[in-house]
Protein backbone atom coordinates (compact mmCIF):
# COMPACT_ATOMS: atom_id res chain seq x y z
CA UNK A 1 0.00 0.00 0.00
CA UNK A 2 2.86 2.37 0.84
CA UNK A 3 4.38 1.85 -2.58
CA UNK A 4 1.05 2.79 -4.20
CA UNK A 5 0.87 5.95 -2.07
CA UNK A 6 4.46 6.89 -2.94
CA UNK A 7 3.94 6.36 -6.69
CA UNK A 8 0.71 8.35 -6.70
CA UNK A 9 2.31 11.28 -4.92
CA UNK A 10 5.35 11.04 -7.21
CA UNK A 11 3.23 11.23 -10.40
CA UNK A 12 0.61 13.53 -8.91
CA UNK A 13 1.79 16.88 -10.28
CA UNK A 14 2.53 15.66 -13.81
CA UNK A 15 -0.84 13.89 -14.14
CA UNK A 16 -2.95 16.12 -11.91
CA UNK A 17 -3.93 13.14 -9.72
CA UNK A 18 -4.39 14.85 -6.35
CA UNK A 19 -3.32 17.94 -4.44
CA UNK A 20 -2.39 15.75 -1.44
CA UNK A 21 1.37 15.59 -1.06
CA UNK A 22 1.62 13.99 2.38
CA UNK A 23 1.47 10.18 2.75
CA UNK A 24 -0.43 10.31 6.06
CA UNK A 25 -3.09 12.61 4.63
CA UNK A 26 -3.31 10.40 1.52
CA UNK A 27 -3.87 7.38 3.76
CA UNK A 28 -6.64 9.15 5.70
CA UNK A 29 -8.45 10.69 2.72
CA UNK A 30 -8.18 7.90 0.16
CA UNK A 31 -6.81 4.57 1.43
CA UNK A 32 -8.80 4.09 4.65
CA UNK A 33 -12.19 4.99 3.11
CA UNK A 34 -11.46 2.68 0.15
CA UNK A 35 -10.45 -0.25 2.34
CA UNK A 36 -13.57 0.33 4.48
CA UNK A 37 -15.66 -0.69 1.44
CA UNK A 38 -14.27 -4.25 1.63
CA UNK A 39 -16.88 -4.97 4.28
CA UNK A 40 -19.56 -5.03 1.54
CA UNK A 41 -17.53 -6.90 -1.09
CA UNK A 42 -17.48 -10.61 -1.88
CA UNK A 43 -14.37 -12.62 -1.05
CA UNK A 44 -13.94 -13.61 -4.70
CA UNK A 45 -15.18 -12.16 -7.96
CA UNK A 46 -14.76 -9.26 -10.34
CA UNK A 47 -14.81 -5.67 -9.08
CA UNK A 48 -15.61 -2.93 -11.57
CA UNK A 49 -14.19 0.46 -10.53
CA UNK A 50 -15.80 3.19 -12.62
CA UNK A 51 -13.93 6.47 -12.99
CA UNK A 52 -10.82 5.07 -11.34
CA UNK A 53 -8.80 8.27 -11.67
CA UNK A 54 -5.72 7.72 -9.55
CA UNK A 55 -7.04 4.27 -8.59
CA UNK A 56 -9.36 5.06 -5.71
CA UNK A 57 -11.16 3.04 -4.47
CA UNK A 58 -10.15 0.13 -6.74
CA UNK A 59 -6.40 -0.14 -6.13
CA UNK A 60 -6.58 -0.07 -2.31
CA UNK A 61 -9.42 -2.64 -2.42
CA UNK A 62 -7.44 -4.94 -4.72
CA UNK A 63 -4.32 -4.60 -2.57
CA UNK A 64 -6.32 -5.34 0.58
CA UNK A 65 -8.31 -8.23 -0.90
CA UNK A 66 -5.99 -10.01 -3.35
CA UNK A 67 -8.59 -12.71 -4.13
CA UNK A 68 -10.61 -10.19 -6.16
CA UNK A 69 -10.01 -9.41 -9.83
CA UNK A 70 -10.27 -5.77 -10.86
CA UNK A 71 -11.57 -3.94 -13.90
CA UNK A 72 -10.48 -0.29 -13.71
CA UNK A 73 -12.25 2.08 -16.07
CA UNK A 74 -10.75 5.54 -16.56
CA UNK A 75 -11.50 7.54 -19.69
CA UNK A 76 -8.50 9.88 -19.37
CA UNK A 77 -5.65 8.13 -21.18
CA UNK A 78 -2.77 9.50 -19.10
CA UNK A 79 -4.46 8.40 -15.88
CA UNK A 80 -5.21 5.00 -17.41
CA UNK A 81 -1.49 4.68 -18.26
CA UNK A 82 -0.67 5.53 -14.64
CA UNK A 83 -3.09 2.80 -13.50
CA UNK A 84 -1.42 0.29 -15.86
CA UNK A 85 1.92 1.24 -14.33
CA UNK A 86 0.56 0.64 -10.80
CA UNK A 87 -1.05 -2.68 -11.79
CA UNK A 88 2.26 -3.91 -13.26
CA UNK A 89 4.42 -2.52 -10.46
CA UNK A 90 2.34 -4.00 -7.65
CA UNK A 91 1.36 -7.20 -9.50
CA UNK A 92 -2.36 -6.56 -9.11
CA UNK A 93 -4.87 -8.83 -10.84
CA UNK A 94 -6.63 -6.12 -12.83
CA UNK A 95 -7.25 -4.84 -16.32
CA UNK A 96 -7.33 -1.14 -17.15
CA UNK A 97 -9.65 0.30 -19.79
CA UNK A 98 -9.26 3.86 -21.09
CA UNK A 99 -12.82 4.48 -22.18
CA UNK A 100 -16.14 5.79 -20.99
CA UNK A 101 -18.13 3.16 -19.07
CA UNK A 102 -20.80 3.26 -21.80
CA UNK A 103 -18.18 2.13 -24.35
CA UNK A 104 -16.75 -0.73 -22.27
CA UNK A 105 -17.04 -4.13 -23.96
CA UNK A 106 -16.98 -7.71 -22.69
CA UNK A 107 -17.02 -7.17 -18.93
CA UNK A 108 -19.29 -8.93 -16.46
CA UNK A 109 -18.65 -7.95 -12.84
CA UNK A 110 -19.94 -9.13 -9.49
CA UNK A 111 -19.63 -5.77 -7.77
CA UNK A 112 -19.15 -2.16 -8.81
CA UNK A 113 -17.48 0.60 -6.84
CA UNK A 114 -17.22 4.23 -7.84
CA UNK A 115 -16.10 7.31 -5.96
CA UNK A 116 -17.24 10.80 -6.90
CA UNK A 117 -18.43 9.74 -10.35
CA UNK A 118 -22.14 10.37 -10.40
CA UNK A 119 -25.27 10.02 -8.32
CA UNK A 120 -26.43 6.38 -8.09
CA UNK A 121 -29.53 7.04 -10.19
CA UNK A 122 -27.27 8.20 -13.06
CA UNK A 123 -24.47 5.64 -12.59
CA UNK A 124 -26.45 2.43 -12.10
CA UNK A 125 -28.19 2.47 -15.52
CA UNK A 126 -24.76 3.01 -17.15
CA UNK A 127 -23.21 -0.08 -15.52
CA UNK A 128 -26.05 -2.57 -15.54
CA UNK A 129 -25.04 -4.26 -18.81
CA UNK A 130 -21.65 -4.98 -17.21
CA UNK A 131 -23.10 -6.58 -14.08
CA UNK A 132 -24.13 -10.19 -13.49
CA UNK A 133 -27.57 -10.95 -12.07
CA UNK A 134 -27.69 -10.12 -8.35
CA UNK A 135 -24.48 -8.08 -8.62
CA UNK A 136 -23.96 -5.38 -6.04
CA UNK A 137 -23.00 -1.73 -6.36
CA UNK A 138 -21.19 -0.34 -3.31
CA UNK A 139 -21.15 3.41 -3.62
CA UNK A 140 -19.61 5.86 -1.15
CA UNK A 141 -21.62 9.07 -1.34
CA UNK A 142 -21.68 12.33 0.61
CA UNK A 143 -23.41 12.02 3.98
CA UNK A 144 -26.08 14.47 2.81
CA UNK A 145 -27.11 12.47 -0.28
CA UNK A 146 -30.41 10.66 0.14
CA UNK A 147 -30.93 7.24 -1.40
CA UNK A 148 -33.32 7.07 -4.33
CA UNK A 149 -34.99 4.15 -6.04
CA UNK A 150 -33.35 3.11 -9.30
CA UNK A 151 -35.24 0.89 -11.79
CA UNK A 152 -33.61 -2.54 -12.07
CA UNK A 153 -31.83 -2.15 -8.73
CA UNK A 154 -32.90 -2.77 -5.15
CA UNK A 155 -31.49 -0.56 -2.41
CA UNK A 156 -30.17 -2.94 0.24
CA UNK A 157 -28.20 -0.78 2.63
CA UNK A 158 -27.68 2.83 3.52
CA UNK A 159 -25.10 3.09 6.23
CA UNK A 160 -23.11 5.95 7.66
CA UNK A 161 -19.38 5.37 7.86
CA UNK A 162 -16.86 7.37 9.83
CA UNK A 163 -13.24 6.87 8.83
CA UNK A 164 -11.10 9.33 10.72
CA UNK A 165 -12.40 12.81 9.86
CA UNK A 166 -14.39 11.55 6.87
CA UNK A 167 -18.13 11.07 7.25
CA UNK A 168 -19.87 9.47 4.31
CA UNK A 169 -22.70 7.12 3.49
CA UNK A 170 -22.47 3.84 1.73
CA UNK A 171 -25.37 3.05 -0.59
CA UNK A 172 -25.48 -0.64 -1.51
CA UNK A 173 -27.71 -1.65 -4.38
CA UNK A 174 -28.45 -5.15 -5.69
CA UNK A 175 -29.05 -5.67 -9.41
CA UNK A 176 -32.35 -7.33 -10.19
CA UNK A 177 -33.15 -9.62 -13.11
CA UNK A 178 -31.02 -11.59 -15.47
CA UNK A 179 -27.54 -10.82 -16.71
CA UNK A 180 -27.40 -9.19 -20.15
CA UNK A 181 -24.43 -9.84 -22.34
CA UNK A 182 -22.44 -6.82 -23.53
Amino acid sequence: MQRYIDETIRFSKALNLTSVKNADEFEQRFIAPSVALCRWLPEYGVVLDVGSGMGVPGIPILLQQRSLQGVLVERRKKRAEFLRHIVRLLDIDASVHDCDIRDLQGVQADVCVARAVSKPEALLPMIETHMVANARAVLPVPATLHANDVPGWQLETVEGVHVGELHQRIHCYRRLGVSRET
